[in-house]
């Protein structure tokens, strides 16, 4: 499939990606699309509050898509803040991610994404996934067309 294709499906269908980060831990992400950029919103159990972030590059590798957010520029995404973000999170989304167990409330909703190769990184690695090979035709006409 066409990864182009696979990155439209995965904002347009709305559903989290389920990474596990290593040491048994596992982080979910949603990536969005505002009116000019990539957005990634991060929880985690082991986060205290969500994070968002803007996407800073998507790399094609070996068929999956790795997709590198800013970890140095994150927001917090606080609870008050559901005007900003409620054209990508429904309520019943919202008052999850603000929850324990968020990660297990995602599962349990059916709100994770079942398509596979998804991978979330911060841009820190980004140089080392370009050093080991990358498909370089895939990841430029992805990162063009969404102006990374």
């Amino acid at each position: 499939m066409d990864m182009e294709i696979k990155i439209d499906e995965l904002i347009s269908n709305g559903k989290w990606i389920k990474n596990d980060i290593g040491m048994g831990r596992v982080q979910c992400s949603k990536m969005v699309k505002d009116a000019k950029e990539l957005l990634i919103l991060i929880v985690s159990d082991t986060l205290d509050t969500p994070i968002c972030s803007m996407v800073e590059k998507i790399l094609v590798v070996s068929n999956e898509i790795i997709i590198f957010y800013d970890g140095q520029y994150v927001q917090k995404v606080e609870k008050s803040e559901y005007e900003r973000y409620k054209q990508f999170l429904d309520n019943e989304e919202w008052k999850i991610i603000f929850n324990k167990g968020v990660i297990k409330e995602l599962i349990k909703n059916k709100m994770i994404s079942e398509d596979q190769g998804f991978y979330v990184e911060m841009h820190e690695t980004l140089e080392q996934y370009m050093k080991n090979g990358y498909d370089k035709k895939s990841s430029d006409t992805i990162c063009n067309k969404y102006h990374l």
